[in-house]
């Protein structure tokens, strides 16, 4: 047999060997050849440093690699690969951060959760990293403001020990203390002299708020036989002022002696002849004088 045929039967099978032990940990690492990703690209105005091939991040979980980085009009866009599993809704957030000091940048994504999912057909807009001049500006603001309050806080320190360390304040301060404490003392002197007295004014208070109870429910009593008595001369006035309607409405329809004398016209008749006979005898009179004569029927 050949001996070389042998060496490269052996290496064949050396080499399918590892193939196969390869294939069989990326299988077991869950590991995939070809992983089912899409592509956005996100505007910047600035990148902070980002290369390409830099990971992915969605919510710190890598979930893509960068595949492109360009320059163009002023702006960075950046092309990523991003696996389906993540889907990028309007409110999403996506800038370039650094996870490990080693790591280098990534690009982070913030997938957001309000609807409707966003356009990814179209550049997203990406924030502006916070690089290292960002970050000590920020802590010079917060030094300077730190630097401020401390001294205000000494500021206050030294008025308190000026106004503790002055001798007339602290005499002040002192007789203050002890007039409250004789106050004190002088008022649980006095409420054990007049304990009993209080005790008294307590009872008598009481035994009067039982009185006024009973006077108000002598008064209630009175009161709801007053206000039946009210309502007696209402019923009766009631009774009256329907009576006088009844009235006036038998006159307006003519019955009755005042009803028919007010509504017949011949009484109106009548009485207006009269008043004329009587008013042509006393022209008679005074021009004739007595001497006439007066027939009545």
């Amino acid at each position: 047999m050949d001996p070389r045929k042998n060496e490269i039967r052996v290496g064949i099978a050396v080499i399918v060997s590892i193939v196969f032990l390869v294939a069989g940990i990326m299988w077991g690492k869950g590991y995939s050849l070809r992983s089912s990703r899409y592509h956005i690209e996100v505007v910047f105005n600035n990148v902070g440093g980002l290369e390409r091939g830099a990971n992915v991040l969605a919510n710190g979980v890598v979930k893509g690699k960068v595949i492109g980085i360009r320059l163009a009009e002023g702006k960075v866009f950046v092309d990523a690969a991003v696996d389906k599993s993540v889907t990028l809704y309007s409110d999403y957030h996506i800038t370039v951060e650094s996870p490990t000091v080693m790591a280098g940048k990534a690009l982070s994504l913030t997938p957001g959760s309000k609807l409707p999912p966003a356009d990814i057909t179209a550049p997203l807009v990406g924030e502006a990293p916070v690089g290292m001049g960002e970050a000590v500006a920020i802590f010079q603001n917060v030094g300077s403001d730190l630097q401020t309050t401390l001294r205000d806080l000494d500021t206050l320190l030294v008025n308190l020990n000026h106004v503790a360390g002055d001798t007339s304040t602290r005499g002040n301060l002192t007789s203050l203390i002890a007039n409250a404490s004789d106050v004190a003392k002088t008022t649980d002197s006095w409420m054990n002299e007049n304990r009993e007295r209080l005790t008294n004014s307590v009872v008598q208070l009481e035994s009067t708020m039982v009185i006024a109870k009973k006077l108000a429910q002598t008064m209630e009593s009175h009161m709801g036989g007053t206000m039946t008595s009210i309502d007696t001369v209402a019923a009766k006035m009631t009774d009256l002022a329907i009576s006088a309607r009844t009235t006036l409405e038998r006159i307006n329809q003519g019955q009755g002696s005042i009803g028919k004398a007010l509504n017949d016209s011949s009484l109106y008749v009548r009485l207006n002849h009269a008043i004329a006979e009587v008013d042509s005898l006393a022209v008679s009179i005074r021009t004739k004088g007595m001497r006439q004569k007066i027939v009545l029927f």
